[in-house]
């Protein structure tokens, strides 16, 4: 009877080591599963929230060219890996200073002034870092061309004019604020 208690008490060890292993098993891949869906989600976050800029940024441009005269300051948010934005009048002749703040908005400006201008261009709002997906609101100006600002904390603004056939923009001075 003795012996038959230690086999059970033996048994009974094994039994917890295999259910020890089944559990370490069952959370590694839950763990790893879980981070892959919680990653997924955030970067589906992020999508969403830089197809929500872009569409704020082109329907406000977009709306206020027409009214000649109207003044609007806007507040865009921006995903957080964006430090920089840069609106290009494609129309005018290339600025050098450009090239040395953001290349690929250079190439695309001497490649748009080449062949026509803002028409013959598909972009003409350039992040930093690059955005994966191309910038291009209706017709704008600005006195200082190329406009580039920094997005402090994913956030920026603008000044938009109303012009009647395009919208000027400028930076927010502090008494504009």
């Amino acid at each position: 009877m003795f012996k038959t208690h230690m086999k059970s008490k033996k048994a009974m060890g094994v039994a917890q080591v295999f259910i020890f292993i089944v559990a370490a098993l069952s959370f590694a891949l839950i763990m790893i599963f879980g981070y892959k869906i919680v990653n997924d989600f955030m970067q589906s976050g992020e999508k969403v929230q830089f197809y929500q800029f872009k569409t704020d940024l082109e329907t406000s441009i977009k709306q206020i060219y027409t009214e000649y005269g109207a003044v609007r300051i806007e507040t865009y948010s921006v995903p957080s890996p964006y430090r920089q934005i840069c609106f290009v009048d494609l129309d005018k002749q290339i600025d050098p200073s450009l090239c040395v703040k953001n290349q690929i908005a250079c190439n695309a400006w001497r490649d748009a002034y080449d062949q026509g201008g803002y028409t013959k261009s598909d972009e003409n709002v350039f992040l930093t870092p690059q955005a994966s997906v191309k910038l291009k609101v209706s017709k704008i100006k600005m006195d200082v061309n190329p406009l580039c600002l920094p997005i402090y904390e994913g956030v920026f603004r603008l000044r938009l004019d109303g012009m009647g056939s395009f919208t000027q923009i400028s930076n927010v001075t502090a008494e504009q604020n």
